[in-house]
């Protein structure tokens, strides 16, 4: 059985205390339940106070086979904010327009841009699918 998490934007404590109330415990660093897993429908990034921590949260238990994972648009904006335009060198995927850095900001200040660990969770980002079909329930995040 799934438990389904979607839009979580930085908010790791009100993460944490959902996990909580649905029966999760955090062992080893984890969160995991005897019985059932989450499906995390995207959207970790962008707004809230607690980036590095949401996404931390979410990929352990991921990692840890406690959770699956696809990937939203926050997620696929990041990849294409960090991902230079092979057509256009001097360019990125996604434009660096003020409007596109108003709305990745919050992800941007928080794990430091081009840090180490900001091309460690662009990395991973670019793991997560874009859908799951498992064998009664299909989950895609509607971008």
């Amino acid at each position: 059985m799934f438990d389904l998490i979607g839009d979580i934007h930085g908010y790791a404590a009100e993460l944490e205390a959902l996990l909580d109330k649905l029966g999760y415990e955090k062992r080893g660093g984890i969160w995991q339940h005897p019985e059932r897993r989450v499906i995390f429908l995207g959207d970790f990034v962008d707004r809230g106070p607690q980036q590095f921590e949401t996404v931390n949260i979410a990929r352990a238990m991921v990692e840890a086979g406690h959770a699956l994972a696809v990937l939203g648009n926050h997620e696929f904006n990041a990849v294409a904010w960090a991902t230079p335009d092979p057509q256009h060198p001097s360019e990125y995927l996604r434009p660096h327009t003020a409007k596109n850095r108003q709305q990745h900001q919050a992800f941007l200040h928080q794990v430091g841009e081009d840090s180490p660990q900001h091309r460690d969770m662009i990395e991973w980002f670019k793991t997560l699918p874009v859908y799951l079909e498992l064998d009664d329930l299909r989950v895609v995040h509607a971008c």
